[in-house]
């Protein structure tokens, strides 16, 4: 699971838009030290968008539709003033007096500013994660024809013009990417990635010429045809060049403290949150063998009140496999996904269990160019793009696969596997929380948004959901969402062992299969994703221990009065910062 960014702003996009087209220059700061801040930031979110047209729009921000991403290094400078200049107008700000949410958006801005530092001078993945290439090239197209934000004619032609772009851009990652930096599982994994790029020119724009007259249909087609032959060409470098050439250690190794800090909001040491959970994958492989005991008939008399490790291990892996057993076939399984969205959402709203949206969510096969990396992924739409649809994409199996293959997929993602992975990608949790998030006035929080937040909160929903009695009294169900959290907690211990330990496949793929009871396609499935990431599979963990706790607290603080609905509002209410500043707004404790 992989969920992409999300945005909002402190000025509307309207705002700022209708500001550069006249040309003005922002007001002269007030007084008043909020207007200050303010002022700062929608200066620094207005060069942020220049210099990431893409990115500005899967925001929502339109002015540069038909531009692309300048990746070489007068773009990276240009980014590095940026970063310069907002940083020295930060330090000349009394953050005392700011208000509090400007305050969180004011350590939120300073994050963010460390963060893309740290990633260009010193894990310059420019150089050697062709992945990130591909979320410019792929995203260009890709976000220029998925939701209906404008007339399908102009979309079109912003598509052809960046279209007519891609050879350059694809030419400069041949220069900023060195294959003897580059690892191989990103040279293999950019291989499929790059050619997904052609099918969303075929499918989601070429197959739509009709709408444009004939003129601008005889641009867009050679625009396409230019496009596939640069993505062509670039193909054969990946294959000729970059593969036999890419020799690059995928293990950040050093640079991981940094990397899990800017990737997870983590303010402790990476021991601490290795060893908080090996406490908690102890915890619950222990509560899974006590339900497993439950589920094995007179099997289950073998077995001590004390079992040995392997002892336990073998009765949980026994019970998971019946469940496992009962899985959708290959061809049902987008439809097995739209109906336990279905149901989710009418239970959810029986619960009362928080406020729901009133937008568009939408079950979709993730696109080509964006597979390889993660089985399923929210996709919401922009802040500054209201009432447009939400995404909950699914990667297809793929058709290279064997039987063995296949059946080991969908006994991972069984009938009640489906019912964990819909919860945490849609209802109630991604799609819910980014809804809830959009809402938020400052546009900078949206920008800045906590990934470990994000993810800790829809693990915390999957828990919310069982909790209120989602799967009724199956006791399998609950085993198997045992099972997902195990995954959460082994994410943590695995992209410690991988880029830290330097962990190979097999005690990987062991500990997987054997501690934490997943099928081995998803193990294989991780082995890539961990490979190609760092940092990012441990904030599902830190986010969702996080969610507990703080429930924890206010449910105390509250007492008989607590209500979870009104709990869930006021939780998700305050956008997605890093959820020590949730706590903190919530709890009225200084902003820190």
């Amino acid at each position: 699971m992989q969920i992409i960014s999300r945005r909002t702003a402190l000025m509307s996009g309207a705002a700022i838009a209708a500001l550069a087209a006249c040309g003005e220059k922002p007001a002269a700061p007030a007084a008043n030290v909020d207007d200050t801040f303010k002022a700062l930031g929608t200066k620094w979110l207005d060069g942020y968008i220049k210099t990431r047209p893409v990115s500005a729009t899967a925001m929502g921000d339109h002015r540069f539709d038909s531009e692309i991403d300048d990746i070489s290094d007068t773009g990276r400078a240009a980014k590095i003033a940026l970063i310069t200049e907002t940083r020295e107008a930060l330090a000349a700000i009394d953050r005392t007096k700011l208000s509090r949410d400007n305050q969180v958006d004011a350590a939120m801005l300073t994050d963010q500013l460390d963060g893309e530092e740290f990633t260009m001078n010193e894990l310059q993945s420019y150089a050697w994660d062709p992945l990130t290439h591909n979320d410019v090239a792929g995203g260009a197209l890709y976000s220029l024809v998925a939701r209906e934000f404008a007339p399908l004619p102009e979309r079109l032609l912003h598509a052809a013009a960046r279209m007519e772009k891609l050879p350059a851009l694809l030419a400069q990652s041949r220069k900023e990417l060195n294959p003897e930096r580059v690892p191989l599982i990103h040279a293999t994994t950019y291989k499929g990635q790059n050619a997904g790029n052609i099918s969303t020119i075929d499918e989601m724009i070429l197959s739509q010429v009709g709408a444009l007259g004939p003129s601008d249909q005889t641009r867009l087609k050679a625009a396409a045809d230019t496009a596939k032959a640069a993505i062509l060409e670039h193909q054969k470098w990946i294959e000729g060049t970059l593969i036999p050439g890419a020799k690059g250690n995928f293990r950040v190794e050093a640079l991981y403290d940094k990397k899990l800090r800017f990737s997870t909001d983590w303010t402790g040491t990476k021991e601490d949150l290795l060893s908080k959970a090996k406490v908690d994958l102890d915890r619950v492989t222990t509560e899974m063998y006590e339900i497993a005991l439950s589920q094995l008939g007179a099997a289950a008399k073998k077995y001590p009140a004390k079992p040995t490790p392997a002892q336990r291990r073998e009765a949980v892996a026994a019970a998971i496999d019946i469940a496992a057993r009962q899985a959708p076939p290959p061809e049902k399984l987008f439809d097995s996904a739209k109906a336990t969205l279905e149901d989710a959402t009418n239970f959810a709203r029986e619960k009362q269990l928080l406020t729901l949206p009133d937008a568009p969510v939408k079950v979709i096969e993730m696109p080509k160019f964006q597979q390889g990396v993660s089985v399923a992924y929210c996709d919401s739409p922009g802040p500054l793009d209201r009432g447009l649809d939400t995404f909950y994409a699914i990667s297809p199996i793929p058709k290279d696969w064997t039987k063995q293959q296949i059946t080991s997929f969908l006994r991972e993602y069984n009938s009640r596997s489906i019912n964990e992975l819909t919860i945490h990608e849609a209802m109630p949790g991604h799609y819910v929380q980014i809804w809830h998030s959009n809402k938020h006035p400052s546009v900078i929080r949206a920008v800045l948004s906590s990934g470990s937040f994000i993810e800790g909160w829809a693990v915390y929903a999957q828990d919310v959901m069982i909790a209120a009695g989602h799967g009724g009294n199956d006791p399998l169900r609950k085993l198997v969402n045992l099972k997902w959290a195990l995954r959460v907690i082994s994410n943590t211990i695995i992209d410690h062992a991988i880029h830290v330990e330097g962990m190979e496949e097999k005690p990987f793929m062991d500990f997987l299969v054997n501690e934490t009871f997943q099928e081995e396609r998803e193990a294989a499935l991780k082995w890539n994703r961990a490979r190609v990431s760092s940092g990012q599979l441990a904030s599902y963990y830190v986010g969702w221990q996080e969610h507990l706790a703080i429930r924890k607290d206010w449910e105390a603080k509250e007492g008989a009065a607590f209500n979870l609905m009104k709990y869930h509002d006021a939780a998700l209410s305050h956008g997605s910062p890093p959820a020590r500043f949730v706590r903190q707004l919530l709890f009225n404790e200084p902003i820190a």
